[in-house]
Formats: C-alpha cells, sequence, structure tokens
C-alpha cells in the first residue's frame, strides 16, 4: 500500500470513526474545552481534505495501473457522507435528531472511501504494466 493510499485509508476510518462517536462527544467536549472538534467549519474541511485526499491518491494509483475500479466507491463514499452531513443539518434546523440514520450513512460513507483506497492499494500492487509496487 502507498503511503497516500495509507494515509487516505486512515484517514477514512478516523472520519468514520468520528461521525460514530461525535453524538456522544457532544456532551464531553465543551467538558474537556475541544469544542473545535464539535464544529460544522471542523467536518467540512475534513470533508473536502478526504475528497482531495482520496482524488489525488486514485490518480496516481490510475496512471500506475489504468482502472477505474476505485473511482465509483470513492465517489459512493463521498456521496453518503455528505448526503449524511445534509440530513444532519436539516435535522438540526427541524430541531428533531435522527442519530441513528445518519450516523449509519456516515460510518458507510467512510467505510467505502477508506475501502477505495484499499482497492486503489491493491490494484497497484497487482499491476503488471510496470514495475512499480
Amino acid at each position: 500500500m502507498n503511503k497516500l493510499d495509507k494515509i487516505g485509508a486512515i484517514a477514512s476510518m478516523v472520519c468514520a470513526f468520528h461521525c460514530t462517536v461525535m453524538p456522544f462527544a457532544v456532551v464531553v467536549l465543551p467538558i474537556l474545552s475541544l469544542s473545535l472538534f464539535v464544529s460544522e467549519t471542523f467536518e467540512w474541511v475534513f470533508l473536502s481534505a478526504s475528497l482531495l485526499l482520496g482524488i489525488t491518491s486514485l490518480c496516481f494509483g490510475y496512471k500506475k495501473h489504468k482502472s477505474f475500479k476505485a473511482f465509483p466507491i470513492l465517489a459512493s463514499g463521498l456521496a453518503l457522507i455528505v448526503i449524511g452531513r445534509i440530513m444532519h443539518q436539516h435535522a438540526i434546523h427541524q430541531k428533531e435528531m435522527h442519530i441513528d440514520l445518519y450516523n449509519i450513512i456516515l460510518f458507510s460513507g467512510g467505510i467505502l472511501v477508506a475501502l477505495s483506497h484499499k482497492i486503489n492499494s491493491l490494484l497497484c500492487n497487482t499491476c503488471t504494466k510496470c514495475n512499480i509496487k
């Protein structure tokens, strides 16, 4: 697994974990003075970084293996994350919380993004068109 894919996979797993734990952490983080991680800005910056890292990693991988197999998985994962974030924002404005549904969607999106990095790495490692491993 190349370094960019490792970083992308780790970031995606951290994102999935962050999305799962955040409803519980909202209560604890202000007590620990770590409310930065609860802000919408942090969420969107993290999502943007995941998007940039994912696309960059898959584009470099594509140069090696010439396969688009990981791109739809990355796109699906990022779409799920965006849908989950929008659902969460809508629930806040409606004063209702559907924590289970949007967390499942966010977690699934993070797993798909990590999976796209893993698939890209496997494609790079099994590439017979070049000697780069």
